[in-house]
Formats: C-alpha cells, sequence, structure tokens
C-alpha cells in the first residue's frame, strides 16, 4: 500500500503518514492506531478476536460519555 493510499483511507496527508512512520510525536495516538489497524498490525491485542472484544468494550464505554466528549467516526475503507 502505498503512502498515498494509507492516507486517503485515513483521511489525512501524506505527510502524516510520514510523520506516523517516522514515529513523530505531533501525529494524534488515534491516527497511529487508525493506520496500524489497517495495515494489519495488532497493537493491543494478539489476535482479531480479542481485537474485536476490546473494541466491543471501548464502544460500550463510550456510550456513557457526553455527546461532545465524542469524536465523529469516518467510514474507513478497510477491505483489500
Amino acid at each position: 500500500m502505498s503512502q498515498q493510499e494509507l492516507a486517503q483511507r485515513l483521511g489525512v496527508s501524506r505527510l502524516t503518514v510520514r510523520a506516523i512512520e517516522s514515529a513523530s510525536p505531533s501525529v494524534s495516538i488515534g491516527t497511529v492506531f487508525e493506520a496500524a489497524v489497517i495495515v494489519g498490525i495488532p497493537l493491543l491485542a494478539d489476535d482479531r478476536k480479542e481485537l474485536d472484544q476490546l473494541a466491543t468494550s471501548i464502544a460500550a464505554i463510550t456510550r456513557v460519555l457526553p455527546e461532545r466528549a465524542r469524536r465523529r467516526r469516518r467510514k474507513v475503507d478497510d477491505n483489500f
């Protein structure tokens, strides 16, 4: 996957993808996590099932947060 393709799927610039690759602390952790998921790098779990369970738990927690604390979700195209 090219930097440009990853940038488009993340909804960021190619420069942001380069910053992720160089471990720049200026990139938001959420963007780094999204990039890792898209390219198939597990950060929080050893397998997909465990990661899905974790995502479900996090979703349940965020539902109780006030609306202003939630980020609007972008549809991420991770079908490759």
